[in-house]
């Protein structure tokens, strides 16, 4: 029973490097206390309680939020759904599409959210020739002016989409490919996907390295970068699972809304505030799915009271037959 409790307080809580002793001396504490004779099914409510002494030992505020932002987070990471990837069958294309709701603005008293498609068709074969197309989806929500106004100022005008091809992703002249290219966070080509570790310590320690003195809160950056990655939908399943414990191991990361719908679909948000915005992803603790992320105001700035979307990104998964052509997403 001891075994089985460390395993499954350490699946849900790591316990850190610096003080690998922590476990036992929680553990040592924790069973000396008269429990009574509880059922197996009981067991959850012992790793909770043994789990809160871990975070009181790493420095934190011991409440239960905290422990219920690792549980949804491991338990993503655990699920069946996202273990292992789609496979994509030979002369087919993995399929990717971001729609995403972003803030522009004119002067100081027009703005509105302006919806963006961009898909990717990447070969089986990845050396092979990539398509992306980036579509104005014509899609305008009102922040500061009325409707009219916006369409007088040409805020409806609609961009021509971006038909682009290239070898593994090098979609022009300058542009890197994805396969062996450098990459970073937020072009995760396979070099530097390959290159992270799996290791949820580790995989953190190099966010916190990768992010130090970017950004306007640390612990927010950490979340950016990730979400960043996540969404380009070019992160393999270990690599996922890897990210989602590590962000576990953010002190401020709060679960926001347990039912969060975007595009259509509901998972959990997580989020950080700071700066007057507040960063949120939202995953499907059930599948494991990255759904997307959405940033909303907490203070009022702009002439935008606090409460205000201004930014959010979706994302969905497929396979497709052939280029320029969706796919049957989940």
């Amino acid at each position: 029973m001891i075994d089985e409790l460390d395993v499954a307080l350490n699946d849900l809580y790591p316990v850190p490097a610096e003080d690998p002793e922590a476990l036992r001396r929680v553990r040592v504490r924790v069973l000396k206390r008269k429990w009574p004779r509880v059922p197996l099914a009981a067991a959850a409510a012992v790793i909770l309680a043994v789990a809160v002494a871990v975070v009181a030992i790493r420095g934190r505020t011991p409440d239960g939020a905290m422990v219920l932002v690792a549980q949804t987070l491991n338990t993503a990471a655990d699920a069946p759904i996202q273990a292992v990837d789609e496979p994509v069958p030979a002369g087919k294309y993995r399929y990717i599409a971001v729609h995403s709701m972003a803030a522009v603005f004119q002067n100081s008293d027009l703005g509105a959210l302006r919806g963006v498609k961009q898909e990717l068709w990447v070969p089986a074969e990845r050396a092979g020739e990539w398509f992306r197309l980036e579509t104005d989806t014509g899609e305008r929500v009102p922040l500061l002016g009325t409707a009219e106004q916006l369409t007088a100022a040409g805020f409806d005008d609609r961009s021509a989409p971006i038909r682009e091809t290239g070898p593994c992703g090098a979609f022009g002249p300058g542009i890197s490919d994805m396969c062996t290219a450098k990459g970073t966070w937020q072009v995760p080509t396979a070099a530097f996907v390959a290159g992270l570790p799996r290791d949820p310590r580790k995989l953190f320690d190099r966010l916190r390295d990768d992010t130090d003195g970017r950004g306007r809160d640390a612990d927010q950056e950490v979340l950016v970068y990730v979400a960043d990655a996540l969404r380009s939908g070019l992160i393999p399943a270990d690599l996922r699972s890897a990210l989602y414990r590590a962000l576990a191991y953010l002190p401020t990361l709060k679960i926001v809304e347990e039912r969060a719908t975007l595009d259509g679909r509901t998972g959990t948000a997580l989020g950080i505030a700071a700066a007057g915005e507040r960063l949120e992803v939202i995953i499907d603790p059930v599948t494991g799915l990255y759904i997307g992320e959405r940033t909303r105001r907490t203070t009022a700035a702009r002439g935008l009271p606090a409460g205000t979307l201004i930014q959010s990104s979706s994302v969905a998964y497929g396979v497709a037959e052939a280029p320029w052509k969706p796919a049957g997403h989940r």
